[in-house]
């Protein structure tokens, strides 16, 4: 495993070091070890191989996020008297990596969510989590070796702007975790190598 503290997300050198990588973004795909893992896997492979600049996926949802991360992170380090450090990327291998939002001590870790009025309403009235990002935790949590995920949701349009979910690791969900970082590695290597024999 290796860890690059000094990278700053979104940047094209982030970018560059994500390349040929399958990231916890998607980790709910790579857990299924399903038609979408392999979709995914040709979206890597063709985002790899293009002489093309890469798409910079953007929306009001990522916009968001971005400019509240910074406001979510710094009262979580107040309410707990923590400082967060944050991390540009960690590589599990030359097929696996992450980019969490930041790690708290030596055991925990954080995720962010700052999802639009309607959503995080729905999350502090249902207490119910999207699985992706469940499975998002564990993967970071899997890959960084950490013993707890606070999984932390912020708005601060309402007077209970922040919702925090501590997350464990789940040992069926990191099994099944690896066997699709072995499914990954599989077919990244098979498409490559079809790729050059063309």
């Amino acid at each position: 495993m290796k860890i690059h503290k000094d990278l700053i997300q979104g940047t094209p050198e982030w970018f560059a070091i994500r390349k040929e990588k399958a990231t916890a973004s998607h980790a709910q795909a790579i857990g299924n070890n399903g038609k979408g893992l392999e979709t995914y896997i040709v979206e890597i492979m063709a985002e790899a191989l293009s002489s093309g600049e890469k798409e910079q996926y953007s929306n009001n949802h990522t916009e968001r996020g971005n400019e509240l991360e910074p406001t979510a992170r710094a009262m979580y380090e107040l309410e707990y008297n923590c400082r967060v450090e944050e991390i540009g990327f960690c590589e599990l291998n030359d097929f696996i990596g992450c980019s969490p939002d930041g790690l708290v001590g030596d055991h925990g870790m954080i995720e962010i969510k700052c999802p639009d009025d309607r959503g995080y309403f729905n999350i502090l009235m249902n207490e119910k989590i999207d699985s992706g990002y469940i499975w998002q935790c564990q993967m970071n949590m899997l890959i960084l070796n950490r013993k707890w995920c606070d999984l932390i949701f912020y708005n601060p349009n309402f007077e209970k702007s922040m919702k925090i979910f501590r997350l464990d690791p789940d040992e069926k969900m990191h099994e099944a975790l690896k066997k699709g970082f072995e499914i990954v590695e599989t077919r990244i290597k098979e498409l490559k190598d079809k790729y050059k024999n063309l």
